[in-house]
């Protein structure tokens, strides 16, 4: 059995516009204005926590305290995410050759909530957030909990992600990674530029 393991911000989710502006705005309130593009380099890079780390190191305010306004306010525009390009086409062709769904993201409370509205949500076998409290990536805990849950073969699953964290934690993981990368820049088992080219590698 295939299996797909998804991340979703920047992978099935654009979502990157809503989570740099939110954290723009929780920036702002604390007296700090940084550019969106550097706010977005820092957050792919990295993630949300690096640049709420980076704000608490420059403000002195606790993490827990501006990371719970970014939710705040982020988490009242999930409605605005819009799917990536072709999501559901290449979910429903891998689906169509056998493969099984999971997501592994760092999102957390609006992880089913964006794709219970996007329509998502009913390819996916189970959905392992940051509620479910497993290390952060590159850590590969989440990876090997689905593997072990649901008995999958190591060289039949793949992660998908947007990032080098993603790729390192396929590695950590002992299974292949698959980059979604428009520009076709990066390094990883397999690279795709648009996410239904997944179906050739789900075919080999």
């Amino acid at each position: 059995m295939t299996a797909l393991i998804w991340d979703l911000d920047g992978t099935l989710l654009d979502s990157y516009g809503v989570i740099v502006s939110s954290l723009r705005q929780t920036l702002a309130e604390l007296g700090m204005d940084m550019d969106g593009e550097e706010i977005r380099r820092r957050a792919t890079e990295g993630s949300v926590s690096d640049v709420v780390r980076f704000a608490e190191a420059k403000t002195g305010r606790p993490f827990r305290e501006i990371k719970e306004r970014y939710s705040a306010i982020s988490g009242g525009r999930y409605l605005e995410i819009a799917a990536i390009p072709h999501a559901a086409g290449a979910l429903e062709q891998t689906a169509a050759l056998g493969a099984v769904h999971f997501v592994y993201t760092h999102r957390g409370s609006t992880t089913m909530p964006v794709l219970e509205h996007l329509g998502l949500d009913c390819f996916f076998k189970e959905v392992v957030s940051s509620l479910n409290g497993f290390p952060r990536k590159p850590a590969p805990d989440a990876l090997l909990y689905l593997m072990e849950k649901y008995r999958l073969e190591r060289d039949r699953v793949f992660y998908v992600g947007d990032r080098t964290l993603d790729v390192d934690c396929a590695k950590n993981a002992g299974v292949r990674s698959v980059l979604y990368s428009p520009s076709g820049a990066g390094t990883a088992d397999y690279v795709v530029r648009d996410l239904l080219e997944i179906r050739a590698v789900v075919a080999e």
